[in-house]
């Protein structure tokens, strides 16, 4: 934290320092430290934090179907946000297994991309998530806001303007 107000500090004092001068060289050193590194890498296996959409019940779904998520956490790579909280993440009902005398019914749920903010879609590893019913012979439903974990599969490299 310490570094980042130093870091500002110096940013603030340079500008001043550029227009004091009034030389259009100081304004462009000024605004080639603001325009630094705007780009950044997404490096596999970010964690991601996701939750739900949408409420989920079995007997609405279907095996492909997609299932909307939102992250719930900015995700900061170099202290710049590549993925915004409440972008829209993506899923899919991987399967559904049926009830029966003994067990629930359960639909089990991958997540698979997320929207960055230059709008590119970024592939993730998601760990499926069951939902099952509460006692043998019922069906699954999760509630909406359900918690879900994924990360980055590949490296990426993010415009964050």
């Amino acid at each position: 934290m310490k570094k980042y107000i130093i870091l500002s500090l110096t940013l603030i004092f340079s500008v001043m320092q550029a227009k004091a001068a009034n030389s259009p060289a100081a304004f462009l050193e000024a605004d080639a430290v603001f325009t630094f590194g705007k780009k950044v890498e997404l490096r596999a296996g970010t964690l991601i934090l996701l939750e739900l959409s949408e409420r989920i019940q079995s007997d609405a779904m279907t095996v492909g179907q997609l299932v909307k998520f939102k992250v719930s956490t900015d995700v900061v790579v170099d202290g710049r946000v590549a993925i915004r909280t409440g972008a829209l993440a993506l899923g899919r009902v991987k399967s559904i297994s049926q009830s029966t005398y003994n067990n629930p019914e359960e639909i089990h749920i991958e997540v698979t991309s997320v929207q960055a903010v230059d709008g590119q879609q970024i592939a993730l590893n998601g760990t499926e998530q069951i939902a099952k019913g509460a006692y043998p012979g019922q069906g699954a439903a999760t509630q909406q806001g359900m918690a879900i974990t994924a990360s980055v599969m590949n490296d990426v490299e993010i415009n964050t303007k």
